[in-house]
């Protein structure tokens, strides 16, 4: 089976030369854009990804943040023809593959790429029979029980007894003899037992009536204890969770409400959004920029609120501070993304495709971004 191999770069023609010199093994796709290469990425993952460091729009270390992200199952590996330390530093805490930088990187280069398709296609197979392993094996089917036919019992002739004759009975037989019964001893009760057998019997003790001191004594001596069902897990409030910040309430005021427009109007401006909401936990509209005409956001808001009300409960009982949640609407006329704050915020992101096209890798860097700011600004100490 042919290997698939995506390759993300601008102009390095070393990774433009590698459908040559992978020869026919492998399916190799050039795209010049991180952000094409996500989309395509998304609806069908190759086994292996390798990327320059240095992109136009979206690095390639961005890039290799969003895809774990995305769920996409692929060993991806990152190249620069100079050497960058801190790059790689930063690429081993999210998990890449392999960095191959320096002058000796070209090198390397093929022996890399195979031993990432190679692990990729092993990983695939070993979750494949480890779900086989995990599905039940059906239970044969019981066999039919024998069928039993029924004995055929015969019936014996039996000639009628002839008249006048009688059964053979002890109790009819006239000669039989009759003993009558003589106690060989009769002994008579003595004067006290007459006494005591001609004094009607006393009443018996009334019990006490119910709910008095002495049943209740006794029931309370007698109870035991009894077991008292283990109360259900409550979630833990997000103030108590160990190395939380303590940054008070999370409100619009009109002291920070400027920073905050300011801050949306900064990522409609970058990613050419046709509208940013800033919504509170019922889709209520706090802070909007742009314009949202023609479209039922007082209906589709509470429905997105809705969606997130469970991410919220989730991201409690797991502990997960900046638990990051979004929902994205990718249509004909219009891409719509919706952010989680802190669990108290939606950030919302309309984008008019007659207009500009949304870039999803563009949306989720620049979005993590505002979204920190906004948390450093709605905090009310």
């Amino acid at each position: 089976m042919t290997y698939r191999l995506m390759v993300v770069t601008a102009e390095n023609e070393t990774l433009r030369a590698l459908p040559a010199a992978l020869g026919d093994a492998v399916s190799v796709q050039i795209f010049e854009s991180a952000n094409d290469a996500l989309w395509e990425m998304r609806m069908n993952p190759p086994e292996a990804v390798i990327a320059e460091v240095d992109l136009p729009g979206m690095t390639g270390l961005e890039l290799a943040e969003i895809i774990p992200n995305f769920e996409i199952q692929t060993n991806v590996l990152l190249y620069s023809v100079n050497i960058n330390d801190a790059a790689r530093k930063q690429a081993e805490a999210i998990g890449v593959y392999q960095f191959l930088h320096g002058p000796g990187a070209a090198d390397t280069l093929h022996t890399a790429i195979m031993s990432a398709l190679h692990a990729a296609r092993e990983a695939t197979a070993t979750a494949a029979a480890v779900a086989a392993a995990a599905v039940p094996e059906p239970e044969p089917e019981p066999e039919p029980a024998p069928e039993v036919k029924p004995r055929r019992v015969g019936l014996r002739t039996v000639s009628a007894a002839p008249a006048g004759a009688r059964t053979n009975s002890p109790t009819d037989d006239p000669k039989a003899e009759r003993h009558d019964f003589t106690p060989s001893r009769v002994v008579l009760p003595s004067a006290r037992e007459r006494e005591q057998a001609a004094t009607p019997p006393s009443p018996p003790p009334t019990p006490p009536q119910r709910g008095g001191l002495a049943s209740r004594t006794k029931a309370a001596v007698e109870r035991k204890p009894e077991s008292k069902p283990e109360p259900k897990p409550e979630p833990v409030p997000m103030s108590d969770i160990p190395g939380r910040r303590s940054s008070g309430t999370m409100i619009v005021t009109a002291e920070n409400i400027n920073a905050v427009r300011k801050i949306m109007s900064q990522i409609a401006q970058e990613l050419g959004a046709q509208s940013v909401m800033l919504t509170d936990r019922a889709g209520m509209v706090l802070v909007d920029v742009g314009t949202s005409n023609n479209l039922p956001m007082m209906i589709v808001l509470p429905l997105l609120s809705t969606s997130f009300s469970t991410a919220g409960e989730v991201a409690r009982y797991l502990r997960e501070e900046d638990a990051l949640t979004v929902y994205i609407h990718d249509g004909l006329n219009y891409d719509l993304y919706c952010f989680d704050v802190v669990q108290r915020f939606l950030l919302v992101l309309v984008f008019n495709k007659k207009v500009a096209s949304s870039k999803i890798g563009a949306v989720w860097v620049n979005a993590k971004r505002a979204i920190r700011e906004l948390r450093d600004n709605l905090s009310n100490t």
